[in-house]
């Protein structure tokens, strides 16, 4: 089987899954499926070979992952409903004077961006922006987006987003690196796409449901906002139960301090001893994460007794994680076939042999998938899968392809996107202020992360 066959077979296999989930709406794991068995079939692998490939590949994949993201998703979802993520939301905007509101919702959006997928994110707290954006006459245009993006970026570069979470175990990386290194590179996009956004001219009102209980003139109580009738009722929640700002940060910062406490200091600690034993036990990224939603029942007070938390809200995660399990899955198996067939050496020549720096690779890739399919979640895993068997051939880091995975999902945000249009429409936008907004800042967030790596590289860092 010649080279040019192996090189074109692979290229088409990537062209039909683009086009099955973008042109024809085919779900993306049936997509994943159709392309890996196809692609096992026309490179000689037979059917029998196919099959055990793709199920040797699934198996690995989800075994390394599958309890994380179950995990992740419980753990988002009982800060949703415990009201923690609108406490830090009120917490973060006590903490800046009226001008830098955007500031605030960018920091708020950012922490809560490492539990909560972008869209909850929005849809929990745009009652609260909205209500910021009547008080101060801030365009929401600004202030929209910038609860968009900060939560996105998050979910894009670090676990225990599913993305990354995928991402990670694909390419074999440390938990504690993907997280640190993760902020290393998600933070400073969050600051360049807030200071592009923060510009916007454009002054666009919140919309009028959101804003017209508040009575008194743009001087009301931005209180008054939290309790508007959106987000399955959270804001009520949380004016009920009146959870604090400590036990809501807990659960969120506890997995991440043991998992890369656990990273970095584990290697130092005594060999056998007993409390480098509890060290390793405790900051193992699935114990982390599930310690971390034991840690969130307080927040549920007398209710985390109830059937309603420690069983129907624990299935609500578990229908989250669903997709990206099988996904996941999937792209485990999609790597296994490209490794195993020597698709991966064929790149990697071809690759060599244009003197391009091999880090722009996994960049393109996770951004045309997510410019063409509209889902950062995909384009992390999906250029994960491709470049985790060429990682050899190429002579790149893990964590290097990680990061340039992460940071090229981000690009770019538009009209094929389930986030641009909640935030879109929640923002009182049009499209075209919406491409402007949530659509430029996505690509000003991963062109920074990416020249972030860069620097990383050339210093050494990674």
């Amino acid at each position: 089987m010649s080279d040019i066959y192996t090189l074109l077979a692979f290229l088409a296999a990537i062209v039909v899954l683009v086009l099955f989930i973008a042109r024809f709406k085919v779900h993306p794991v049936a997509t994943l499926f159709i392309v890996v068995v196809a692609l096992g079939l026309v490179l000689g692998m037979g059917g029998t070979g196919t099959v055990e490939l793709i199920t040797t590949g699934f198996g690995n994949t989800l075994a390394s992952v599958g309890l994380l993201i179950i995990f992740g998703c419980v753990l988002g979802k009982m800060l949703e409903l415990s009201g923690a993520a609108l406490k830090i939301t009120e917490s973060a905007l006590s903490l800046f004077s009226r001008n830098k509101v955007p500031w605030a919702i960018a920091l708020a959006s950012t922490v809560l961006g490492i539990p909560l997928i972008a869209d909850t994110a929005v849809v929990m707290l745009i009652p609260i922006v909205s209500a910021l954006a009547y008080r101060t006459g801030i365009s929401m245009m600004k202030l929209g987006p910038i609860l968009y993006i900060g939560a996105y970026v998050m979910t894009s570069v670090v676990p225990p987003g599913p993305g990354p979470l995928a991402s990670a175990a694909l390419l074999d990386v440390g938990m504690g690196d993907a997280i640190l290194y993760g902020l290393m590179v998600g933070v400073p996009g969050v600051v360049a796409a807030t200071i592009y956004l923060s510009r916007t001219k454009t002054h666009v009102p919140p919309k009028p449901e959101f804003v017209e209980h508040l009575v008194g003139g743009p001087d009301a109580p931005a209180s008054a906002g939290a309790g508007s009738g959106n987000a399955d009722g959270a804001a009520e929640e949380a004016a009920q139960h009146k959870v604090g700002l400590f036990g809501s940060l807990v659960p969120i910062l506890a997995p991440i301090v043991l998992i890369v406490f656990a990273s970095l200091a584990g290697p130092a600690l005594p060999e056998g001893a007993w409390f480098t034993d509890t060290v390793l036990f405790v900051g193992e990224p699935t114990m982390a994460l599930f310690l971390a939603c034991l840690l969130a029942l307080p927040l549920f007070r007398g209710r985390w007794r109830d059937k309603s938390t420690l069983n129907d809200l624990f299935e609500a995660g578990l229908r989250i994680a669903a997709m990206p399990l099988a996904l996941t899955g999937v792209g485990g198996a999609l790597a296994t076939i490209i490794r195993e067939t020597g698709v991966a050496e064929n790149i990697a020549t071809s690759i060599e042999s244009t003197g391009m720096s091999p880090v722009i690779i996994p960049f393109l890739i996770a951004a045309a998938v997510c410019t063409i399919t509209g889902s950062n979640i995909l384009g992390v895993m999906t250029s994960a899968a491709i470049m985790q068997p060429l990682l050899p051939a190429l002579g790149l880091e893990p964590i290097v392809v990680y990061l340039a995975c992460a940071t090229g999902a981000q690009l770019m945000k538009h009209a094929n996107s389930s986030g641009f249009w909640v935030t879109t429409t929640l923002s009182n936008m049009t499209v075209g202020q919406g491409i402007r907004s949530i659509g430029v800042a996505s690509v000003i967030s991963g062109l920074t992360g990416f020249a972030v790596l860069n620097i990383m590289i050339a210093t050494g860092v990674v």
